[in-house]
């Protein structure tokens, strides 16, 4: 007897970060969709491309064929993704670009370093785009008339100003992913001058008027949230953390590490240094561990703050770095590191990067360097790893002498429950549901 075939249902993603990009912001919605069709929701993704974007062609391949993929958020999109996999005109011999390294954003190119402040422009660069946007969904609607819902992964937030206007002028139940915290920001909010700020409450206020749902994704900031908008009802937020895809980064091979290595995944910035590493390192050395079974290796630049601090302290040969790796293939490093080091900004509780969930699944020891609370307890409920606040060197290198003691690549048997994305893509599932039921009953009314 055959088997009944699931009803497949639809729903716009605007997401304008989506592989081929490989910026943080496009491996949420791309773990999403590899989980969704399997529950019976088929997403129609409408996302952006730029010619200054990084890319990995190698990304796309993970996103399942049933998935519509529509690159039209902005008029660059189309063009650049033809780029991606055409040779240059001059070259007609040169080899397929598979990977574009990122380019600098438009307000690094135009303006003084010194001058420089992103917050000074509400929407970012995307928020000329978003005109464009609007009616290429409007266009993606009109040709999938079966589409139930919209969800918009945010930021740039300009995705969210496209998703509430077109849920006001469909009718759509809409709901708001936010990756990142926006008008309560504590690390930005402050940066705004006066009329930014205003400006941006106001647009973030009209996001949420016009939303049936809201997603946060840590529990700080989905509780500053409902602080900033005590009038906004507390069922029409809900928490999805970052989560992890087993599958997803288990496609490469790394030779190995021939002694004892630290490892930390991607470039450190302004916000997020890494001196407190540095410190303890230093310290650890002092405290009796062997110079010669450590080191520290970075996929990104350590800034120059820090190798300086390095030398000074006698321990810049200990840090090395790598080349970046496709995200696909972080498994296998990790898996060859004895120790995964996560690093956040001094006084960012709002945000947990999505790499902290990559380390906790890949089972081996954490540490976290952090002055959040909820990365914290996170941490001491999966268990195999410490965190310590970003002044507490001295903690920090005895930690890592005794980790040290314990011996190589120690597989920490750590519960994931609620961290997996095929817990998440339940949840998400059921928010679809949930706003799609509560449609239909209103417009029967």
């Amino acid at each position: 007897m055959r088997q009944a075939t699931r009803k497949m249902r639809q729903f716009l993603y605007i997401s304008p970060y989506f592989p081929p990009q490989t910026q943080v912001g496009a491996l949420r919605p791309l773990k999403f969709v590899r989980q969704l069709p399997s529950l019976g929701w088929q997403p129609v993704v409408l996302c952006d491309l730029w010619p200054t974007d990084g890319m990995d062609a190698e990304l796309e391949r993970f996103v399942p064929d049933s998935v519509e993929v529509i690159r039209d958020f902005s008029h660059r999109a189309a063009k650049a993704y033809l780029h991606l996999y055409q040779p240059p005109k001059e070259k007609p011999g040169a080899p397929v670009a598979h990977r574009v390294e990122k380019g600098k954003p438009l307000h690094e190119r135009l303006i003084p370093q010194s001058w420089q402040n992103p917050e000074l422009v509400p929407l970012s660069e995307h928020g000329p785009d978003m005109p464009w946007a609007y009616r290429a969904a409007k266009k993606v609607l009109k040709e999938h008339p079966k589409i139930e819902a919209i969800v918009v992964n945010a930021d740039p937030f300009a995705a969210a100003v496209v998703g509430a206007k077109l849920a006001q002028a469909t009718g759509l139940p809409l709901i708001q992913d936010f990756r990142d915290i926006w008008a309560p920001c504590k690390l930005r909010r402050p940066r705004r001058l006066p009329p930014q700020r205003w400006l941006e409450d106001k647009l973030e206020r009209y996001c949420f008027d016009h939303a049936d749902h809201m997603v946060i994704n840590t529990q700080v900031s989905l509780d500053d949230y409902r602080a900033f908008y005590p009038d906004i009802p507390a069922s029409k937020w809900s928490l999805i953390r970052n989560f992890f895809d087993g599958d997803l980064v288990s496609h490469g091979s790394h030779p190995g590490f021939d002694r004892w290595t630290l490892l930390h995944l991607g470039n450190f910035s302004r916000f997020r240094i890494a001196d407190p590493l540095v410190r303890a390192v230093a310290r650890a050395l002092e405290l009796g561990l062997p110079r010669e079974q450590i080191q520290v290796v970075s996929t990104g630049a350590y800034g120059q703050g820090a190798l300086q601090l390095a030398a000074e302290l006698g321990v810049a040969d200990l840090f090395k770095t790598e080349k970046p790796l496709p995200y696909h293939q972080i498994g296998a490093i990790c898996q060859a590191a004895d120790v995964l080091v996560y690093i956040a900004e001094p006084g960012a509780d709002q945000r947990i990067a999505s790499k902290f969930y990559d380390y906790l699944g890949a089972r081996r020891p954490v540490l976290s360097v952090s002055d959040n609370p909820e990365s914290g307890k996170i941490l001491d409920e999966c268990q195999g790893g410490a965190q310590f606040g970003t002044a507490d060197v001295e903690a920090m290198a005895a930690w890592l002498l005794d980790e040290h003691q314990k011996g190589r690549h120690r597989t920490i048997a750590r519960s994931l429950q609620g961290l997996t994305a095929a817990e998440a893509a339940q949840t998400f599932v059921g928010l679809l549901e949930q706003v799609t039921a509560n449609k239909s009953s209103n417009s029967k009314k």
